[in-house]
């Protein structure tokens, strides 16, 4: 199988790849995709595509994914994201950095780098995927969303949810700082 090899933007600094994320009702079938050239305008309003914010991971294991037929290796972390991204019915646009930037053209990485606000700020909204869930994940959001909504957290067993919340916080994509720049620059924030 040939390897999917990225053609040259129109304008490395005013367009992005977005991804269509095929549907598939198996949750073990290949992953396949296409890319196609997007414009950004320069517009405040939001676009029909969903960003994604993921950490790339510290795994040097690599797992296949198809675009347009061909193969492309991605991490295992962003193979995670993509497989519980995948609509049983419906295409998903996306902006996945590791997938719609080329990583092989260090001139095409500058200029797309310098324009990741404005991918992020003009996502219909940015999808934060913290990886798999963990058996307390669930309790740690829903105790961070409370804390959020209350002028004082008053929780009856503020123990409880304190190594939740802490487990939560020790994951990879929370040592990305920089990426709060960008989400701040959006409207919508998910963790699906």
């Amino acid at each position: 199988m040939s390897q999917y090899l990225h053609p040259l933007l129109s304008s490395r600094s005013s367009s992005i790849r977005l991804l269509r994320l095929k549907p598939n009702t198996d949750k073990s079938a290949d992953i396949h995709c296409e890319l196609f050239e997007y414009p950004l305008q320069e517009c405040s309003g939001s676009h029909l595509y969903e960003a994604l914010s993921y950490a790339w991971g510290g795994s040097q294991k690599k797992l296949h994914i198809f675009i347009h037929g061909c193969s492309f290796d991605v991490t295992d972390n962003l193979y995670e994201a993509l497989l519980e991204l995948r609509n049983h019915t419906l295409e998903r646009i996306i902006w996945a950095d590791a997938i719609c930037i080329n990583q092989t053209c260090p001139e095409e990485k500058q200029d797309q780098i310098k324009i990741m606000a404005k991918i992020y700020g003009q996502a219909a909204r940015v999808i934060v995927w913290l990886g798999e869930a963990a058996t307390n994940s669930d309790q740690a959001l829903n105790a961070i969303r409370i804390a959020g909504s209350e002028t004082s957290f008053r929780s009856e067993n503020k123990e409880a949810v304190k190594k939740p919340i802490l487990e939560l916080l020790q994951r990879h994509w929370f040592r990305r700082i920089w990426v709060i720049e960008y989400l701040i620059k959006t409207g919508t924030i998910a963790n699906e």
